[in-house]
């Protein structure tokens, strides 16, 4: 049975309840790890369906000279090519795991990723956390600040609907209304 692509991380989350929504943080300790351990994540990336902001997980991609396109790399293929080849299919799964197909054509080519953190990757995609930042630890760091994406992150992480924090490397917990003050920041 095929797969939602999903990106192997070393982390911690961060979690804040708010009613039936809980908004999660990301502590990224190591962006490409190389063996799985207690710190271990599978972020994945869903592309979002136009006009519904329905997550679709990918599987693999199928162009329009039949050739596939599996892994990560889909998301720069998308990125690179989604509109010259809006027949393009792509195959995945919806929140829920059901399986979907979609032309490229039907999604929301320039919004941001939705970004969800699991514990493995047998965790159904239904218990996905919907990651809203990113905390990079410094050990130079004092306090928690908004910072800019860093450029050595690529995509698919490079294209997801998150903010960008640089924290203490010690950090324990995090505010959660700091991600309402920088939304706000970003209106004034």
């Amino acid at each position: 049975m095929a797969k939602a692509v999903g990106q192997h991380v070393w982390g911690k989350l961060f979690g804040e309840k708010m009613g039936s929504n809980g908004r999660s943080a990301l502590l990224l300790t190591d962006l490409k790890p190389e063996a799985e351990s207690d710190e271990s994540l599978i972020l994945r990336f869903a592309f979002v369906v136009m006009g519904t902001d329905a997550p679709l997980f990918p599987s693999f991609l199928i162009d329009d000279w039949g050739g596939e396109v599996r892994g990560l790399s889909i998301y720069n293929w998308v990125r690179e090519n989604g509109n010259q080849f809006p027949r393009a299919e792509i195959f995945g799964f919806d929140r829920q795991g059901n399986s979907v197909q979609f032309f490229v054509r039907e999604l929301e080519l320039y919004a941001k990723l939705l970004c969800f953190a699991f514990p493995d990757r047998q965790a159904p995609l239904a218990e996905g956390q919907l990651v809203h930042a990113v905390l990079l630890p410094d050990e130079a760091m004092q306090a928690v600040e908004k910072i800019k994406r860093p450029s050595e992150i690529k995509r698919p992480l490079a294209s997801a609907r998150v903010t960008w924090w640089q924290v203490p490397a010690d950090l324990t917990h995090f505010d959660f209304s700091l991600l309402d003050d920088a939304q706000a920041s970003e209106f004034i």
